[in-house]
């Protein structure tokens, strides 16, 4: 019998492929030699002198085959600093393993030998499915949007504790308290016992946290200057700088996603799909491999692209339809089509419809 054409790719392999389950402190490798057919398991300590020395020892069997070297991980941790210390030693593959499918319902046991066998079996049947890798830069972006965000999260934690505070144990206004005379008025206050310690430790963390976001901003703010994509987003109405450099960081380079619906997928703003006997049901959106700080700000925009007239006939007919919350949504996922085509086409946001 004649041999497929996957089957005879196979058997030609000459490479060594090293299936890795990353870790902080080991790395659990799966090795397969598709000359010998031989395939072993051995655990190392995640130390820069250690994967040299794996990937040296695999280079000398994969000479021996005329082959060379291919290291396989997962896009969680680490994997950066670990394709700068390969460089020209071996082929670099990032697999997203959240595109990868599950195991039967009988078997779903999970441990790391089984993660290497799982990557290994998807890249030796040729369907892998690999992960975006952003350059330094972008992750360097992300980092700093994310501290941003983490910061504003912690400066809101604290200014609800401190009107809690006043509303349930005090009797003092929290009308215009975080102004200059209400920041004033707030240290002042005579509090009993250790409420005046506590209070006053929640008060110094809140400027601390206000002085860190006035650097983060500014530090993005000169990310915005460098980005000419940047001023285009920002020229959309409820989109400001920040939130511009923010959206951007977060989708990366558009060529990524094939189409806009990927796009409006990685945001979580597409159904979900639950389907049997050619009956088809939409779920919640979100889920697994979505990015849901991406789709916070999308949502958050929805206040004023409602506004726009490219969108305002569509979000009225929702609202009318469907209710508030879902035309939120699907007025994010028509600004992501048109952010796709704005990215993509190298074209400026048009606010009036085709037809007008």
């Amino acid at each position: 019998m004649a041999q497929s054409a996957k089957e005879t790719a196979v058997n030609d392999w000459k490479d060594i492929v090293l299936a890795v389950d990353y870790h902080l402190e080991n790395l659990q490798i799966r090795q397969f030699n598709p000359a010998t057919g031989e395939e072993r398991c051995f655990r190392r300590k995640n130390t820069a002198s250690e994967v040299l020395r794996v990937v040296g020892e695999a280079q000398v069997e994969a000479g021996l085959a005329g082959g060379k070297v291919v290291w396989i991980m997962e896009s969680t941790t680490g994997w950066a600093r670990v394709k700068d210390l390969l460089g020209e030693r071996a082929q670099f593959v990032l697999a997203n393993v959240l595109q990868m499918p599950l195991p039967p319902k009988a078997k779903r046991r999970k441990t790391d030998k089984i993660d290497t066998m799982r990557m290994l079996r998807e890249y030796r049947n040729g369907s892998l499915p690999r992960a975006f890798q952003p350059v330094a830069e972008l992750r360097q972006v992300r980092r700093l949007v994310d501290c941003r965000m983490d910061l504003t999260h912690r400066q809101t934690a604290l200014k609800n504790w401190i009107s809690h505070y006043l509303s349930h144990e005090t009797w003092s206004g929290t009308g215009n308290l975080w102004s200059g005379k209400g920041r004033t008025r707030l240290k002042s206050l005579s509090l009993p016992g250790s409420d005046a310690l506590v209070m006053k430790m929640k008060v110094t963390e809140l400027e601390q946290v206000r002085e860190l976001l006035e650097q983060v901003e500014t530090e993005i703010q000169a990310v915005y200057r460098r980005w000419p994509r940047a001023a285009w987003l920002d020229e959309v109405r409820g989109i400001g700088p920040i939130s511009a450099v923010t959206i951007l960081a977060y989708i990366g380079p558009i060529t990524r996603f094939a189409r806009a619906e990927e796009l409006i997928s990685f945001a979580g703003l597409a159904p979900g799909v639950h389907g049997s006997d050619g009956r088809v049901y939409n779920t919640r959106t979100g889920g697994g491999g979505t990015h849901g700080r991406l789709r916070f700000f999308l949502i958050e925009a929805t206040r004023w692209l409602q506004e726009i007239p490219r969108y305002a006939p569509a979000h009225q007919r929702v609202v009318a339809k469907r209710g508030k919350k879902v035309a939120r949504i699907v007025l994010a996922r028509m600004f992501l089509r048109s952010l796709d085509k704005m990215l993509r086409a190298g074209q400026r946001f048009q606010p009036q419809t085709v037809a007008a």
